[in-house]
């Protein structure tokens, strides 16, 4: 079998080292499969899946993970803490990549870089026919090989120590992506809720600065459209543009409204 036969490839990946800007959303609560099909119909590039503040147990990342690979949506996983079964088995499930939160040091993020690369690079273990291989067997080093070259790394900024640490920590081989989170970021710089506070406003410039330096990637989750256009337009090439909840309610809210205002108004 060819490498792409039995191992995915990761579409975000390519398409970011491309220069094509990408967008995603959360899946935060929505269990159902289908969801990835829905999001990839509505022309989504990827889906992180919300294993840090979501309720999803592994079965259903797995599924997940593996309906958005079928529907050509790039599925991300954010784990909920630095430890090799949250990293492994979840890849091994079928996720095609990994976001990391609260971190704040580059060795947690050599940590992570090793627990998700086989030996001699790292130290995961290795096993076939499970979701990452779509249930198929190669030989061995053709699958490490490839898994090496499709899986991503995303790595969050969203601590003080994370910015002090800012350079150290993207100068770690393996680290595609740098995902500023603004919410615990504005959290974190003392101002909640702030989206556009001059201290916050500094901090994602000078994560985008450090990371065209340091050839990563950089992103930042952003509900805002306005916002995500702004920061688009400085230099961030990955957007995370809220989660299916807030899709839903805000198509929901729309819906009501113009039913609401039609019927008030009679038009």
């Amino acid at each position: 079998m060819s490498q792409e036969s039995i191992i995915p490839p990761n579409r975000l990946k390519r398409n970011l080292l491309a220069g094509h800007l990408q967008v995603g959303m959360f899946v935060a609560e929505f269990r159902q499969p289908s969801v990835m099909q829905i999001l990839a119909n509505a022309g989504f590039d990827f889906a992180l899946i919300d294993n840090e503040h979501g309720g999803f147990g592994i079965e259903t990342i797995g599924d997940l993970s593996r309906a958005a690979v079928l529907m050509g949506i790039t599925p991300l996983v954010r784990v909920p803490d630095i430890a090799y079964p949250y990293i492994a088995q979840t890849l091994d499930v079928g996720a095609q990549g990994l976001m990391i939160p609260r971190v704040t040091n580059a060795e947690q993020v050599r940590s992570v870089v090793q627990q998700m690369r086989y030996p001699p690079l790292g130290e995961r273990g290795s096993a076939l026919e499970r979701g990452f291989t779509r249930f198929r067997r190669a030989p061995v080093q053709e699958v490490l090989d490839s898994v090496h070259r499709e899986t991503m790394l995303v790595i969050q900024i969203e601590t003080r120590q994370a910015l002090e640490n800012l350079d150290e920590i993207l100068a770690v081989p393996g680290v595609d992506v740098a995902l500023i989170g603004p919410n615990d970021l504005g959290i974190a710089l003392g101002v909640p809720g702030q989206l556009e506070a001059p201290v916050l406003v500094e901090a994602i410039e000078k994560t985008i600065s450090t990371c065209q330096q340091r050839l990563v990637c950089p992103a930042i989750a952003m509900g805002d459209p306005r916002l995500a256009v702004a920061w688009a337009r400085r230099g961030m090439r990955m957007i995370l543009a809220g989660s299916e909840i807030a899709l839903m309610m805000r198509a929901g809210q729309e819906v009501l409204t113009a039913i609401q205002d039609g019927v008030a108004h009679g038009n």
